[in-house]
């Protein structure tokens, strides 16, 4: 969705290490985008989705509070995504001007219909089209 909304494309279950020790594992973002902007900053940006069954209780709370702020203290933004956000159209279109302004993306360069959703994605099906292929090759 991000991607056909016009949003340079993520890396998906990225392990973030922390800037000042590359050994040192802050954790994994669900999206992740390490963008250098032509003006020489670095935005650091990661979509986390919070899903209600395993982030609403108090204990994984206060786990995902502390995980987001040890990210936060190292230069990352961290944006959390609910169902919520994804439930309608407006918030979809919401959501992504939220990462496109983080991002640096001009919101003309955006488009709403690409936030709809489907249920598989070309980058998927192509993935799968490969798979298939590979398994095939296998066997023959």
């Amino acid at each position: 969705m991000f991607v056909r909304a016009g949003l340079p494309e993520p890396l998906p279950n990225q392990a973030i290490f922390a800037s000042w020790n590359p050994e040192v594992l802050l954790g994994y973002g669900d999206l992740v985008w390490q963008i250098d902007l032509p003006d020489g900053r670095k935005v650091r940006l990661i979509g986390e989705y919070q899903g209600a069954e395993f982030h609403s209780g108090d204990l994984q709370q206060t786990h995902d509070d502390f995980r987001c702020t040890r990210l936060e203290d190292d230069g990352w933004i961290v944006i959390e995504i609910w169902a919520v956000d994804m439930a309608t159209a407006s918030a979809r279109w919401a959501i992504i001007r939220r990462f496109a302004q983080e991002l640096h993306v001009p919101e003309s360069a955006l488009t709403l219909h690409g936030t709809d959703p489907r249920f598989f994605s070309r980058h998927a099906i192509d993935a799968a089209i490969a798979r298939d292929e590979l398994w095939r090759a296998r066997r023959a």
